[in-house]
């Protein structure tokens, strides 16, 4: 076997390892393989294209799976340059919320906000909640204000959990996360806000957080917590980060 073929075999085996295990570790983690991964196959790439030796027809469906998984790796970061550079809704990108469900939930939003009601809304993005909706109470429902206004109704039994919304539908609600262990929270901010902390660390979900003491609406994203936004903010957020 020579020393490019080994390779091959070693950024296969690396690219399923990858993918199994994606949704199971943080995204840190997540990013560190894949880096790993692309780097292996960016040097097994220059290897072949600058063999002066002839290239043969096995050489060649090698190579070309090889490329493939390469372009799947990093779609996900294209999507994301192609977010920041501006390319919305209607031409390349699509937005995953529709706009009727988005107006629902800012309405609702800040219905909870003005009465002081917390709330923990969760989305849904590349990372899978199954874990976590499967083990809620299942609703499966269309979002509105009005089924958000009723979950978060204080002294309900499935006030203290999140919802999740999935593809523009609530899947479950009274959903618990593990709260975050950074010692760089805040002692003031309550069991909410460690438990978005705690998902946005270990997936990429997005979570709008409603403050019970004061109303505020924050949200967490990778780990970081924006704190008392505004309705233009919590639009801007939802446009970001909700795309297909």
């Amino acid at each position: 076997m020579t020393n490019f073929e080994f390779m091959i075999v070693h950024i296969y085996l690396l690219t399923i390892f990858a993918v199994v295990v994606k949704n199971r570790v943080n995204n840190l983690v997540d990013r560190i393989i894949k880096v790993f991964v692309l780097v292996l196959m960016m040097i097994a790439l220059i290897e072949f294209f600058t063999d002066l030796s002839p290239v043969s027809w096995h050489d060649v469906w090698v190579v070309l799976p090889l490329l493939f998984i390469f372009i799947v790796l990093i779609q996900g970061e294209v999507k994301a340059l192609l977010i920041l550079i501006g390319i919305k809704s209607g031409l390349l990108i699509s937005n995953a919320i529709e706009d009727e469900v988005k107006e629902e939930l800012i309405h609702g939003i800040e219905t909870l906000s003005k009465k002081k009601i917390g709330a923990i809304i969760t989305f849904e993005r590349s990372n899978t909640l199954k874990e976590y909706i499967d083990s809620a109470f299942q609703i499966e429902a269309k979002v509105t204000s009005e089924l958000i206004g009723s979950i978060f109704m204080p002294n309900t039994p499935l006030h203290d959990g999140a919802i999740i919304i999935k593809e523009n539908t609530i899947k479950c609600a009274g959903a618990y996360f593990p709260p975050s262990e950074s010692d760089k929270i805040p002692k003031y901010l309550g069991s909410r806000h460690r438990a978005a902390i705690g998902i946005s660390e270990q997936t990429d979900s997005f979570t709008i957080i409603i403050s019970e003491e004061t109303g505020a609406i924050s949200v967490a994203i990778d780990g970081y917590l924006d704190q008392d936004i505004s309705k233009e903010s919590l639009v801007l957020y939802l446009e970001k980060y909700l795309q297909n």
